[in-house]
């Protein structure tokens, strides 16, 4: 998938690819969309590993209440762009009703709320009445947008005025007011 995208997948070449017969790939998978499916949920799965692992490593703990927005930030953005055609996977509209998929839909739930649960820790610390809700979708929408704009090319710590993605990464996130580390 990653050098022929998501339009260059058949179950015909992954079949071929996993040295099994066409068939034999067909009694697991009705259809594409499913094996689709299967594979963003895989990459749900594994965008969380990254987001945790990055929070891990900056905390020095694996306790998800020292994890910071940052961090989480940085795994996120990293795992964009080291997996560039699964993450448009995820994110794309190639799966169709995800509704679907209850193990898809289950996988990003996860994901989402492992960034939501940090946004609404730092939202109680600080004291701020904004909507935990309002304030994690604000987050997301923040790093997956960040993330996006980094893999296409458009942004860069460079043209932010920075010296390296960490810092801009950090920059970012304080921009949000009910983030801890923006006083």
């Amino acid at each position: 998938m990653a050098s022929n995208g998501v339009e260059g997948l058949s179950l015909r070449k992954v079949a071929l690819k996993a040295r099994v017969s066409a068939t034999a790939l067909y009694s697991h998978f009705r259809h594409k969309r499913e094996l689709l499916a299967v594979l963003a949920t895989q990459g749900f799965d594994q965008l969380s590993l990254a987001m945790e692992s990055e929070a891990r490593a900056a905390a020095g703990t694996s306790d998800a209440a020292d994890f910071d927005l940052p961090a989480l930030a940085r795994g996120y953005l990293n795992f964009s762009l080291n997996n560039a055609a699964l993450f448009q996977l995820m994110f794309g509209r190639e799966v169709g009703n995800l509704l679907d998929f209850p193990d898809l839909v289950d996988a990003g739930a996860r994901c989402y709320s492992i960034m939501a649960e940090c946004v609404a820790r730092d939202l109680r610390e600080s004291g701020s009445q904004d909507s935990p809700d309002i304030a994690a979708t604000a987050a997301w929408s923040m790093v997956h947008g960040l993330s996006t704009l980094v893999s296409d090319g458009r942004v860069s710590a460079k043209s932010c005025g920075v010296i390296s993605t960490q810092e801009m990464v950090q920059q970012v996130c304080q921009t949000l007011t009910f983030y801890r580390g923006a006083q």
